[in-house]
């Protein structure tokens, strides 16, 4: 390409176009305002020029797509600029996202360069005056959907086509814009570009909570555009009333008017609601004066061609629902490898939406909700954004979804998530009839509360998840039942609890007249369960069995734990806790104990915090204790002794591994049921050992503490699964899976990155690990304690012989060990039996005493020699033969049956 100067831009129908004009006409108006800086929009061209020179110079040319993955706002709209200008295709990598969805998307959009921010020139300086490439004349620019009801689509627009839109959404040169999502999101991103269409002022305040108003003024911005969640944010700043004079404009999804009346009293009167799409641009606007805008979206903006059109397409008469078509400048050019759905939705220069709604006598719009959210009740059409308008109308709600349930009866049956204020046994019935008198027999059937309705990163409501929770709703009521003592549940009429399991009424918790004891051993079943932590305080607060099920369904309160939680390095320790440094583990530990009035609370607690400690924390609790800080002084003689005792006895446990030092590991929860232990070091270079506790267990018959002291922490990350119902994984694994296909499924999208992957089954856990381990492809596979069931279960024996036979074609060169201790005739037989089905090999382990059954690791363990085992097993890595195996496996040699496993005298 020719070199040319800033002077000689495109045409000013193209986005490049239209910088250079303002640079050259305006070049002093500011083009960029931050709380360090302020750019001119000649400044910026000079630093677009530049930063395009430097993108074509490493390979960037005009057929080229290419991903954006950068978090600074002013350095992504400075790449984004400069690959338009280059005249490439780009698309954005969200650096928020995961590896694994970053690249995904990376292949989907195929993408040949990733551009960060090392990428990115310094927008500081003032910009090259060097001799620049010529802009292309075009360019295109790839959105990502929202995705709230299904996988996010790539939309594709040319950049004259977000010139096209800009004056739907900016006024003005003057207009001062910000955002307060990050400009990586598809809504922001297009205002940004917008604003350097019309040669307005785009203002980066950041989204630094109680500094936000502040910067708002300080930095003169006149228009926020913020989304619903974001709005009920900014009410809850105690001086948001001094954003008074700019105009506030809301848009992402439906605004309910009591939201919209408390902005307009409590922030502004400018208000505005809005309604657009990715494909379109901005479509709508309510008029701050317009009294009569209800829940409408307002009138269609200049431009805008819209009707509402039946299921034939054909246009519908004022007030009639049905699908909203749009057409416009600017539309979209089609969703990236998806002919078909483009063709769908692209008709005759139309737009079908996908949304229902309808325009009113005055031209305004209503909107209903997505055809996809619609569904057919007894033969009737519900539309979920109406009755979850009426549902809103009610005081005590503060957020609601409704959606469907299955019914083979009734097709569909509506079902409200409410969040709450108050008491739910006070607010239901009385909501329950307010929304039955307004919608009739529309009504939703069953109320979830919730403390929290889940939300994608765009502040929408994320359906796909938000389906699953009235299934996990039912579950949980049952689990709870089922938690509970025998002698407690008897206190309570069966019809009773029938009806709560059925989520029709709930239960006073004074009924089960729980003393201390019972109320601990439930909320000990809950933390090491579901790994919810209910303070006692909080427990006392609830009064229905029902508030406990909405706590644990609703993240909030336990994301407010596990941000607290940090990794515990050992040594250095604080000198005391006078400094006020306290470990998280002291504090949580120190709760605990206080809640733990008896001998026999105390010794539950212990046994609970055996699953949950990581070896750097049980040195913290040692150390804290031998420094006599971790216990008050007026603790009695007896529980002193007990806490030192279980200190005691799980260093030793600990020092079993031969090693001196503490494995540093960190607890993640990646499910109620689900704990993983994470060490140094990226996913991509280390091994996954996923482990199936007994029948149960939740853990593998010892403190996970000592098992991850026997581990490599730069090595090996350990997936702890929790099997709490005791039935042998028949029920599955609460929130991982109801059966071992759904248990199978979820652990293949936690193992992404690993480089390895290995299982270990203890008892009941031997089968699900080793079915597992074939369908993740894992390197080994360590059955500990395994057996058939009993005769009386032939069906059940030869169903799973089917499926371990299937899981070991999948992977012919898995290493696979049953281990079983040499006086346990049923271990035995199920070892020896299915080392020659699979071509397993076999590892009798020997004891003097007595039969050992699935407590072989934790005899091993006693009589250290654990290291060994676990070293000669699941740890022993693959060498070069078995590398060779696993990509010839045809040719893979039998393995050989090692030595018997003696004890050492």
């Amino acid at each position: 390409m020719a070199e040319v100067s800033a002077d000689n831009a495109v045409s000013p129908d193209a986005l490049i176009g239209r910088l250079f004009q303002h640079a050259n006409h305006l070049p002093d108006h500011p083009a960029i305002a931050t709380p360090v800086c302020t750019i001119s929009y000649a400044r910026l061209a000079r630093l677009v020029a530049a930063q395009a020179r430097a993108l074509a110079d490493s390979g960037v040319a005009s057929d080229a797509t290419v991903g954006i993955c950068c978090g600074d706002d002013v350095s992504h709209l400075l790449l984004c600029l400069a690959t338009i200008y280059c005249g490439a295709t780009s698309c954005t990598i969200p650096s928020h996202e995961s590896k694994a969805l970053q690249d995904a998307l990376v292949k989907r959009c195929g993408a040949g360069t990733v551009l960060d921010e090392t990428h990115a020139l310094d927008w500081m300086s003032q910009g090259s005056d060097e001799s620049s490439i010529a802009p292309a004349p075009e360019a295109s620019i790839l959105f990502s959907t929202s995705g709230t009801s299904g996988e996010p689509k790539l939309v594709l627009h040319k950049d004259r086509d977000l010139v096209a839109q800009a004056h739907r959404h900016i006024g003005s040169p003057q207009e001062r814009f910000a955002c307060l999502a990050a400009i990586e999101h598809n809504f922001t991103k297009r205002h940004r570009l917008y604003c350097v269409a019309v040669g307005a002022t785009n203002v980066f305040p950041g989204t630094a909570g109680e500094q936000l108003i502040e910067r708002c003024l300080s930095l003169e911005v006149n228009v926020l555009h913020v989304s619903a969640f974001q709005a009920q944010e900014l009410l809850s700043q105690p001086d948001s009333r001094r954003l008074a004079g700019l105009r506030l404009k809301l848009g992402g999804s439906h605004v309910a008017p009591v939201l919209r009346q408390q902005l307009r009293e409590n922030i502004t009167s400018r208000l505005q609601a809005g309604y657009g799409t990715t494909e379109t641009g901005a479509i709508a606007f309510t008029d701050p004066d317009d009294e009569g805008a209800g829940d409408s979206v307002g009138r269609p903006l200049p431009g805008i061609d819209i009707r509402a059109v039946s299921p034939e397409r054909e246009p519908l008469a004022s007030g009639e629902r049905g699908e909203l078509a749009v057409r416009c400048d600017g539309m979209f050019r089609g969703y990236l490898g998806k002919p078909d759905l483009t063709a769908s939705r692209l008709e005759n220069g139309w737009f079908y939406t996908g949304d229902t709604g309808y325009l009113d006598s005055e031209g305004r719009i209503h909107i209903s909700g997505r055809i996809d959210d619609m569904f057919v009740f007894n033969s009737m059409n519900i539309y979920p954004q109406d009755i979850e308008s009426v549902i809103r109308e009610y005081p005590a709600v503060s957020d609601v979804v409704v959606l469907p349930r299955k019914s083979a009866a009734h097709g569909n049956i509506p079902v409200a998530l409410v969040v709450l204020q108050g008491s739910p046994k006070k607010q239901l019935p009385a909501l329950k009839k307010f929304v039955r008198k307004r919608v009739g027999i529309r009504a939703p059937r069953q109320y979830v509360v919730l403390d929290e309705i889940p939300t994608n990163a765009s502040g929408k409501i994320a359906r796909r998840d938000v389906m699953a929770l009235p299934d996990k709703s039912d579950r949980l009521r049952e689990d709870l039942v089922a938690m509970l003592d025998p002698r407690v549940r008897r206190r309570v009429k069966p019809s009773v609890i029938r009806d709560f399991v059925r989520g029709e009424s709930d239960i006073a918790l004074r009924k089960f007249a729980m003393d201390s004891l019972e109320r601990l051993e439930l909320l000990l079943t809950l933390e090491t369960g579901y790994n919810v932590v209910v303070p006692p305080g909080a427990f006392n607060g609830f009064r229905y069995l029902g508030d406990l099920v909405a706590y644990i369904l609703s993240p909030r309160q336990r994301d407010e734990l596990e941000s607290s939680v940090s990794l515990i390095e050992s040594p250095p320790l604080p000198v005391d806790a006078a400094d006020g440094h306290v470990p998280y583990v002291v504090r949580f530990f120190q709760r605990i104990f206080r809640v733990s009035r008896a001998l026999v609370q105390l010794s539950k607690s212990l046994s609970t915090l055996d699953n949950r400690l990581t070896p750097t924390e049980v040195e913290c609790l040692y150390e804290w204790h031998a420094r006599g800080q971790l216990l008050a002084g007026d603790v009695a003689d007896n529980k002193r002794a007990i806490v030192t005792r279980w200190l005691r006895g799980m260093r030793d446990l600990m020092a079993m591994s031969g090693k001196q030092k503490p494995e540093v590991f960190a607890l993640r929860r990646l499910a109620p049921s689900a704990r993983l232990f994470t060490g140094s070091g990226a996913a991509k270079g280390k091994a996954l050992l996923i482990c199936f506790p007994p029948s149960g267990g939740r853990n593998l018959m010892m403190p996970n503490a000592a098992l991850l002291q026997h581990a490599d922490a730069a090595q090996t990350d350990v997936l702890m699964l929790s099997e709490i119902f005791n039935q042998k994984y028949r029920r599955g694994i609460p929130f991982v899976g109801g059966n071992l296909a759904e248990i199978i499924a979820w652990l293949n999208r936690q193992v992404g990155d690993y480089r390895q992957i290995l299982t270990i089954g203890v008892s009941a856990g031997a089968y699900p690990a080793l079915v597992a381990a074939g369908q993740l492809q894992a390197e080994c596979a360590l059955s500990v304690g395994g057996r058939f069931y009993r005769r009386r279960h032939l069906a059940d024996n030869i169903r799973r012989l089917v499926s371990l036979y299937r899981s070991r074609r999948r992977a012919r060169a898995m290493r696979i060990i049953f281990a079983y201790g040499v006086d346990d005739a049923r271990d035995k037989a199920f070892a020896e039996f299915m080392a020659r089905f699979s071509g397993g090999e076999l590892l009798p382990v020997a004891f003097s005493d007595k039969p050992v059954g699935h407590e072989i690791l934790r005899q091993l363990l006693d009589r250290g020699e654990l290291r060994d085992f676990l070293a000669r097993t699941v740890f022993a890595g693959l060498d070069e033969n078995a590398l060779r195996d696993k990509a010839n496996p045809s040719e893979a040699p039998p393995i050989q049956e090692p030595a018997q496993y003696q004890r050492a005298d």
